[in-house]
């Protein structure tokens, strides 16, 4: 039977149904490598979204203050309830429900935040605020009506309604005003020394934006943390569906059901407020001539939304690919940490099933995936999987931004998690070559043997100063080629070529990672199928590729004044690194004027008695490769293909090899 696909909101819908058991944990990643150690956004539960929050205020039952404190960093991450239109707020006074900012919970904003300067402007200010606390106190005591016996929420909605939060933090010593005016310290102006930990922990923001949360001592044996309480969570929840909006169908369900109006923000990181879904546009082009009511155009429930986006951020967190503002997340419902077909082999060695496996196949599959890559990926992953199972699938999505408040999904894919891995081997055993790194903080160089990462192939075209809009649109070209075999664009692939000939203006690690990623590219493209070396890698000298000659010819050229220069303690470009462009270009004009320049250095190798061997091993090479060259290839003046890289890569490692290494490479 022939799998139903997905459509992408509902993947998410249903990892987030495969996945309760993670809803409102917060997990951390451990450190790794030179990545310290962070916090994975949590599978939010219904209605409820994350926020740092920098004070924690504490209760009794009866609402009476007890203690106020300030969160360090690592604590300050927090699940707070929210409204769908405050979820997804950008600007306007829009209060959350329970945790908030000062502007929201202090019913003295007034009396303390530093007033606007002109009359007009301060009249708005007080308005603002005003207006700002009353709709909080109205929601909170709305929902404590509902669920009466929630001693927590009657306990904050008691204080609150005293209206002297900002009074009682800065009489604790947790806020700070001017003496002259009473009003909030905009800045501390003081010894750095001294500075008090809430400008510390607010840092570019002023006390006014200090987030709230809350504990309350019930004794009556939940968490005294709100936001750490499942029946709070459970309290909104319900709260908010008695507040259902109208009905209508549910286009990812297919079904009736309340129908979201707004949806939610923050997908990628806490500060990022572009959406994938908004029709708040009635008076523009988002729907103006089509339809009467945004929802005639697309109707989607608010659980499938809120589900749907809190999988998304989740999932990102885990396990997201990120380059600016563009996100590419890989992901199986049932959890098994798939890697990223963005990554490089390097990035791929820790991925294990994120937990043990019911399926003990699917654990078995990604052993073989992992034995095959290391060893060239020559046999086809089987699997006797139920590929109809929605935990063996593995969806792709790629995230970038249209706008500062607009989000595209540039692309969805749908793969058996067979399907997935076999397409990914074939890409890491095609474009298997030496790639370089930049070097560690510690200065040691840095290399490996597989596939570049889509990163480096673009700075590799590019150069890594790659303009932003340019390379995000070069990596969403090179992600299919990864996800579906598909040859590498021939724009990119010959940029690459011409990119690396550029050596002049390149540092060392730099060109060398480039070389490598650009015989990736070209060998992925052109698969070595005449070679006689089971190695593509090795040096096959039974090659007739005329591109494949030249860049011997340009190897060897090399090596000879090399050679010289390191005799004469010498450190200088050699002439086949400064002519290397136009070598690629015009290569039989070229390789005159470069073996005229390499004479006086193999008169220098000539004259000393430990280099003799060298240069006669060195004229044995060209010789070898001059008699390889095919009747009328050698004068053809046309540009080199990538396959001029190939060869110079495999001569240059070839020619630094020890005798045995040689034989044994030969005899491949």
């Amino acid at each position: 039977m022939k799998k139903k696909k997905m459509n992408w909101m509902y993947a998410l819908y249903a990892t987030y149904e495969q996945n309760r058991d993670y809803v409102g944990r917060i997990d951390k990643e451990p450190a790794h490598g030179n990545r310290k150690e962070r916090l994975i956004t949590p599978l939010l539960p219904l209605y409820h979204s994350m926020q740092n929050a920098h004070i924690t205020i504490t209760l009794n039952k009866q609402g009476e203050l007890i203690n106020a404190s300030i969160n360090n960093q690592n604590s300050q991450p927090t699940i707070i309830p929210v409204t769908e239109a405050s979820g997804g707020r950008t600007s306007g006074a829009c209060a959350h429900p329970l945790c908030d900012k000062l502007q929201y919970v202090a019913g003295d904003n007034a009396d303390y935040f530093p007033p606007e300067e002109s009359p007009a402007k301060r009249t708005k200010q007080l308005k603002t605020l005003q207006e700002s606390y009353e709709q909080y106190e109205q929601q909170l005591s709305e929902w404590a009506a509902f669920d009466p016996g929630n001693v927590k929420l009657n306990a904050v909605l008691a204080y609150i309604r005293k209206k002297s939060l900002i009074t009682d933090l800065i009489n604790g010593g947790i806020l700070y005003a001017e003496d002259s005016t009473n009003t909030l310290l905009p800045v501390w102006k003081g010894d750095k020394r001294e500075m008090p930990d809430i400008f510390e922990i607010l840092g570019a923001s002023t006390q006014e934006n200090a987030f709230i949360r809350w504990k309350v001592n019930s004794r009556d044996g939940s968490p005294p943390e709100v936001y750490e309480d499942p029946a709070m969570y459970e309290s909104w929840r319900i709260y908010t569906e008695s507040k259902a909006n109208k009905e209508g169908m549910c286009y990812v369900l297919g079904k009736t059901a309340p129908l979201a109006t707004t949806h939610p923000a923050r997908i990628r990181n806490a500060g990022d407020k572009a959406k994938l879904i908004s029709s708040n546009d009635s008076s523009g082009y988002t729907y103006r001539g089509r339809f009467i009511e945004a929802d005639e155009a697309c109707g989607v429930s608010t659980e499938v939304t809120q589900k749907a986006h809190s999988s998304l951020r989740w999932l990102i967190s885990r396990q997201g690919w990120y380059d600016g503002d563009l996100v590419v997340l890989a992901w199986s419902p049932g959890l098994l940490k798939v890697p990223s077909p963005c990554g490089n082999v390097q990035e791929w060695e820790h991925y294990t099933p994120d937990q043990p496996t019911p399926n003990d196949q699917v654990t078995q599959l990604i052993k073989q995936f992992k034995k095959e890559l290391s060893g060239g990926g020559k046999e086809l992953l089987r699997t006797s999987l139920n590929e109809n199972d929605i935990k063996n699938r593995v969806l792709v999505l790629s995230l970038n931004s249209a706008s500062p408040g607009r989000m595209s999904l540039s692309s969805f894919q749908e793969f058996t998690v067979s399907e997935y891995l076999n397409n990914l081997l074939s890409w890491h055993s095609k474009a298997r070559w030496k790639q370089r790194l930049p070097k560690d903080k510690e200065g040691n160089d840095r290399s490996y043997i597989g596939a570049p990462s889509i990163s480096m192939i673009v700075k590799a075209a590019y150069g890594i100063k790659v303009d932003d809009k340019l390379r995000k649109h070069a990596l969403s070209r090179l992600l299919p080629c990864i996800l579906h075999n598909l040859p590498i664009p021939p724009d990119l692939e010959k940029q690459c070529v011409l990119q690396t000939s550029k050596r002049h203006a390149m540092e060392w690690w730099e060109w060398e990672m480039t070389l490598g990623v650009s015989c990736s590219v070209y060998l992925y493209n052109h698969p070595q199928t005449n070679t006689s070396s089971s190695d593509t890698m090795s040096l096959d000298p039974k090659i007739t590729d005329r591109s494949y000659l030249f860049g011997r010819l340009l190897a060897v050229a090399e090596a000879i004044e090399t050679s010289a220069l390191n005799i004469t303690k010498t450190s200088r470009p050699t002439n086949a690194e400064k002519l290397m462009q136009r070598f690629q270009q015009r290569p039989s004009e070229t390789w005159p004027m470069l073996e005229k320049s390499i004479q006086p250095y193999r008169n220098i190798l000539k004259k000393n008695e430990n280099t003799v061997s060298f240069l006669k091993s060195y004229d044995a090479y060209i010789d070898n490769i001059m008699e390889t060259f095919l009747m009328g290839q050698f004068m053809d003046n046309g540009p080199l293909t990538g396959a001029y890289l190939l060869g110079y890569h495999c001569q240059r490692a070839f020619i630094y090899k020890t005798k045995e290494e040689k034989n044994a490479e030969l005899a491949k």
